[in-house]
C-alpha cells in the first residue's frame, strides 16, 4: 500500500499501477471488517469504475456487509443518500478532479470522510481476510429524493435563465441539467458525453480545461456558465462576458445572498468571508472537507459554508458535504432574485486577489525552520497580516504542496506567493 496516497480524502492512485484490483479488494475487505455495518457505494463515470466497483463489492461481501449500491452518481447525491438513510459507512469510487488515469476510494464514516485515526484503524485490518456470512447487495437510485430535498432549500422557478453546462461527461450530467431545467433554465450542454470511452476534457474544471465553454460564453447569448469535475462536488463559474471566476466567487455570492448565520470555512479560503459575514460569525478549520462537516454538525442555528478552493457549498440542513450541484442551483436562485447579470454581482463583491503555485518535493519541516512567525494548523504553515495571508498546504489528493496567497492587491499577492515559494524550493 506504500505507493498509494492514503489520507482522510481517500485512497488514490493510478489504476493498474498504484491502485490495482488486488489492492482495492484488500482495502474494501479491511473497510468492511472495520465498519461492521451497511455500506453505501457509488462511483463516477471513469472507465475504471466498474472494475473497481466489482472489487469493492467483493471485499465488502466477504465481510458480511449489506451493500447499498447506487451506481453512477455524483458524490453529493451519494452522501445525501447516506445521511438520509442513516447509513454509517460508505465508499465512493471517484478520482474527482484528478487526471483520467487516476481513481480513488473515498472512505466515509458516520459524519463525513474518515478521520486520520479511523484510517489507521482500517489499516490494521489489512490482510485479515476471514469470511463472514450475511453479505447482500441492494440497488437503489437516490436521485429523486435528492432533487426533492434540494427544492426545499432552493425557491426559484420559471427563471428562463440561459445556462451553459460543461459536465466534463462526469456524474454531474445525471443531476445538474435536470435540476436547472426544473428551475426553468434553458440549458445548453457542453462536453457531456465520453468520446471513445475517454473524457472530452481533463476532469479538473479550471481555465485551461474549459476553453470550449469559455468560447461559447463569449460568442453566445448566455447568462452564466457552469462546469463540474468528475463527481460534481466542485463548481466553476463563467460569467456572461466569458470570464472564468476564481473558485471562491460562487461561495462568496451565496454567502452574501444568505446573510446572517454562522459561516464555516478553512484556513486557505478567502478573507472575503469575514468582510461579508463579520469576523465574529466566521469559523475557520484546517483544510479538508471532513473538518468542516464535523464542525458544522456541532453548531446550532443557521450554519453554512464551504471550501473556497472547490466552488462547492455546504448547507448541513440539506447536505453536509461540498456540493457543486446545489451551488449551481443557488447561483440561479440569486440571478433570478436580483435580476442582475452575474458579472455585475461579482463586481459588487469586496476585492481580493489570490495567487497559487504548485511545488513538488517540499520538506515542510525544513520550511518551518525558515519562518520566524507562523501558525501551524494541521499540516499547513500559515503567515498572516492585517489583510493578507500566505500558506503552504500539502495536498490531500496529490503528492504536491500548494503555496496560496491572498491580499488586497495583485502585486502584494504575487510578492507573497513568490516569497514563500522561493523558501520552499530550497528545502528539497
Amino acid at each position: 500500500m506504500n505507493d498509494l496516497i492514503i489520507t482522510p480524502s481517500g485512497c488514490r492512485g493510478i489504476v493498474g499501477k498504484s491502485l490495482t484490483i488486488n489492492k482495492t479488494l484488500e482495502l474494501a475487505n479491511a473497510f468492511g471488517k472495520w465498519a461492521k455495518s451497511k455500506v453505501i457505494i457509488g462511483r463516477d463515470t471513469r472507465t475504471s469504475g466498474p472494475m473497481l466497483e466489482s472489487a469493492v463489492t467483493a471485499g465488502l461481501l466477504n465481510q458480511g456487509c449489506e451493500v447499498i449500491n447506487v451506481g453512477v452518481m455524483p458524490t453529493p447525491v451519494i452522501i445525501h443518500a447516506k445521511n438520509k438513510l442513516g447509513i454509517k459507512a460508505g465508499i465512493i469510487i471517484s478520482g474527482s478532479h484528478n487526471p483520467p488515469e487516476w481513481n480513488a476510494l473515498k472512505l466515509m464514516s458516520e459524519t463525513s470522510f474518515t478521520s486520520k485515526e479511523e484510517i489507521e484503524e482500517i489499516k490494521k485490518e489489512l490482510g485479515k481476510e476471514e469470511y463472514r456470512k450475511g453479505g447482500a447487495v441492494i440497488h437503489y437510485n437516490p436521485l429523486s429524493d435528492y432533487v426533492k430535498d434540494l427544492f426545499t432549500h432552493v425557491k426559484a422557478r420559471n427563471t428562463k435563465i440561459r445556462v451553459t453546462l460543461d459536465s466534463g461527461a462526469g456524474a454531474g450530467k445525471y443531476a445538474t441539467p435536470k435540476i436547472l431545467e426544473k428551475m426553468g433554465c434553458k440549458v445548453t450542454l457542453v462536453n457531456n458525453e465520453l468520446i471513445n470511452n475517454e473524457f472530452p476534457r481533463n476532469p479538473e474544471p479550471v481555465k485551461e480545461n474549459l476553453s470550449k465553454l469559455i468560447n461559447l460564453m463569449k460568442t453566445g447569448d448566455y447568462d452564466v456558465g457552469f462546469a463540474h469535475d468528475c463527481d460534481a462536488d466542485r463548481l466553476a463559474i463563467i460569467g456572461d462576458d466569458g470570464t472564468i471566476y476564481r473558485e471562491d466567487v460562487g461561495l462568496a455570492l451565496i454567502t452574501k445572498h444568505e446573510g446572517k448565520g454562522t459561516f464555516v470555512t478553512n484556513t486557505a479560503s478567502s478573507l472575503i468571508f469575514e468582510e461579508l459575514m463579520g469576523k465574529e460569525n466566521v469559523i475557520r478549520t484546517p483544510v479538508g472537507e471532513r473538518y468542516l462537516a464535523v464542525k458544522m454538525k456541532e453548531l446550532k442555528g443557521k450554519v453554512f459554508g464551504g471550501e473556497g478552493s472547490c466552488g462547492g457549498v455546504m448547507f448541513p440542513k440539506f447536505n453536509n458535504c461540498r456540493d457543486g450541484i446545489f451551488a449551481a442551483a443557488k447561483i440561479i436562485e440569486i440571478l433570478s432574485t436580483t435580476k442582475k447579470k452575474i458579472s455585475q454581482l461579482v463586481s459588487e463583491l469586496p476585492e481580493y486577489h489570490s495567487e497559487r503555485r504548485v511545488l513538488k518535493n517540499v520538506n515542510m519541516k525544513e520550511l518551518s525552520k525558515k519562518l520566524d512567525d507562523y501558525e501551524e494548523v494541521d499540516n499547513d504553515l500559515i503567515i498572516k497580516g492585517e489583510d493578507w495571508f500566505v500558506l503552504a498546504h500539502p495536498s490531500n489528493t496529490e503528492p504536491v504542496v500548494r503555496i496560496i496567497s491572498e491580499a488586497r492587491t495583485k502585486e502584494k499577492a504575487i510578492e507573497l506567493v513568490e516569497w514563500l515559494s522561493s523558501l520552499a524550493v530550497t528545502t528539497t
